[in-house]
């Protein structure tokens, strides 16, 4: 075995690891080379409890295989992978990871997402009732960003931008509450000394009539009175105060938000980049492509070891083939086991011979991710999820080195000529925010050729007992099976929302019911493949229809 880095990690019994770092870390203490002996074992930083390891690995972590940085992120993550406190199987059931995938993040093998470290790190707080530290998160953090850009420059980068955003936010969040708190600060404070000028007056006027019926008690009302003033002039510039400090809070509030806005444009710019960049690179792949292994079938499904050298595509796509297709329901995706694989749309029509729409591939879990499809299918026209079918298949190793989905692709569209409408007609592509919205589509986009449906039923009630604007917005977008973008500013997200609507909603009725509560000074804009809402008045060149307050008007 490879001796502990800087990084000061050590060995325990049986060839496991034990992370030392983020104890090391949080309690001031950095170990040296020789100083194992004398290091200090302090319970405040350490990153699981001490005891048996109850996640067993059977193979060590090879440092010279993974190079220094996966090294010593995996060696964190097995002492952080303790604290739940169940097997590598168990914890693989509780989250959206098979254990293949999980052996090889714990292994060095594959640098898992920042989700997956955050989603571990939370599990742990709750199974030992004990939040690691905020030193030994970062510590944790850093690892991770660490070995993310020595395995993909091009993916940190885009975590670093994911990072600032979420920085962004949650400074814009805080001031956002703060300056709430402060509107109501300065509200009642404007109520008291509303309060305090009506019982001034009030008792002007009684001490001018005292002065010609009891002047013996002047003096009293003249205390009173003085003892009043000196209140509201208190009020008075506590109110000042507080509105100079609002007006502040309001300014940063401002600020933050631009930034998080800027933000969101760079890291929308850098990945639509990665997206085009990758949809170019499954374009024009060329692979060396070697001999076909032996398949195995497993729970209905082919899977395959493709190792280093790459799978022929020919050889893939006539496995995929060869599999009866299976209806893209959830029924039947419940049937599925959440690994890694590719998958091949099919459509089904009757009288007509099926046709090939769309080969993709799972990173995580096949079932999510043809789920995502069929959610993408629900609600457009001109097509049903009834109409789609699906043939599939697992992938052993790391989907980002083998990429085998384009090699099937290659061979589909080189060799047998088909044309995968799917693949370059935009149906993968994610919504990537205000930068594509005035984004004129061609003919053959998919949302062009499947534009959403706005009589899509939102379902019987459940909108009765909501009681604001971000209640109801969030209520629509649970029920729609596409996208609605948009975020109220806090002033009207809180607002009262009055509902007089009968039964059931559709899209439509309810973005009307929404336009209604907010006024004329919001725009809902029904776009070819998504509903945006935003505080404008904007015509969109692939827009259905707009809602503003009771204007309602098709493009």
């Amino acid at each position: 075995m490879n001796p502990p880095r800087s990084v000061r990690f050590g060995c325990t019994d049986h060839g496991r690891w034990t992370c030392v770092a983020a104890r090391a870390h949080c309690c001031g203490f950095t170990q040296q080379s020789g100083q194992a002996d004398g290091r200090k074992r302090m319970s405040q930083g350490e990153l699981a409890p001490r005891g048996p390891r109850t996640m067993v690995f059977h193979k060590d972590v090879d440092q010279a295989r993974v190079g220094p940085e996966r090294y010593d992120l995996a060696l964190a993550l097995r002492e952080l992978a303790q604290r739940p406190g169940v097997t590598l199987n168990r914890y693989a059931v509780r989250v959206s990871w098979d254990r293949s995938t999980l052996s090889r993040f714990l292994s060095g093998a594959l640098v898992p997402p920042a989700e997956f470290v955050e989603q571990l790190i939370d599990d742990g707080d709750r199974e030992t009732g004990a939040e690691l530290t905020r030193a030994t998160r970062e510590l944790v953090r850093k690892l991770h960003r660490t070995a993310l850009r020595a395995t993909s420059p091009e993916a940190a980068d885009l975590q670093d931008l994911r990072d600032k955003l979420t920085v962004a936010d949650q400074e814009s969040r805080h001031l956002q509450r703060e300056t709430r708190l402060l509107r109501e600060m300065v509200r009642n404070a404007h109520e008291q000394l509303d309060e305090q000028q009506g019982r001034l007056r009030q008792l002007e006027h009684a001490g001018a009539a005292d002065r010609l019926i009891h002047r013996a008690e002047l003096d009293q009302y003249s205390a009173d009175f003085e003892s009043l003033k000196a209140d509201r002039d208190s009020l008075q510039e506590t109110l000042t105060r507080l509105t100079a400090e609002l007006g502040e809070a309001e300014r940063r509030a401002q600020e933050a938000e631009a930034r998080c806005t800027v933000l969101e444009q760079q890291l929308e710019a850098a990945e639509t980049w990665a997206e085009e960049r990758e949809t170019e690179e499954q374009a024009s792949m060329s692979v060396d492509l070697g001999n076909a292994p032996a398949a195995m079938t497993t729970n209905g499904g082919v899977s395959f070891h493709l190792g280093i050298t790459t799978e022929q595509g020919a050889y893939l796509s006539r496995t995929l083939d060869k599999q009866v297709p299976v209806p893209l329901t959830e029924l039947e995706l419940r049937k599925l086991t959440p690994r890694p694989g590719i998958l091949q749309l099919v459509r089904r029509r009757a009288g007509e011979p099926d046709e090939r729409m769309h080969v993709g591939k799972a990173d995580r879990s096949l079932p999510q991710r043809l789920d995502a499809t069929r959610r993408k299918i629900l609600g457009r026209k001109n097509i049903s999820p009834e109409e789609i079918y699906f043939t599939y298949a697992y992938i052993e190793d790391d989907m980002s080195f083998v990429a085998p989905e384009r090699l099937v692709i290659k061979h589909l569209v080189d060799e047998l000529g088909v044309e995968l409408p799917w693949n370059f007609n935009g149906f993968s592509n994610k919504d990537t925010g205000r930068s594509r919205d005035r984004t004129v589509l061609k003919p053959e986009h998919f949302d062009m050729i499947h534009p959403i449906d706005l009589d899509w039923s939102l379902g019987r009630e459940g909108h009765r007992q909501i009681s604001t604007q971000s209640d109801f917005i969030n209520y629509i977008k649970l029920r729609l099976p596409y996208d609605f973008r948009g975020q109220l500013n806090p002033e009207y997200s809180e607002m009262e929302f009055f509902d007089d609507a009968a039964g059931s909603l559709t899209a439509d009725s309810a973005f009307r019911l929404l336009a209604l509560n907010l006024g004329g000074g919001w725009q809902i804009s029904a776009l070819k493949g998504r509903v945006i809402l935003y505080e404008e008045n904007v015509r969109y060149p692939n827009a259905i229809r707009y809602y503003r307050g009771k204007d309602v008007q098709d493009a």
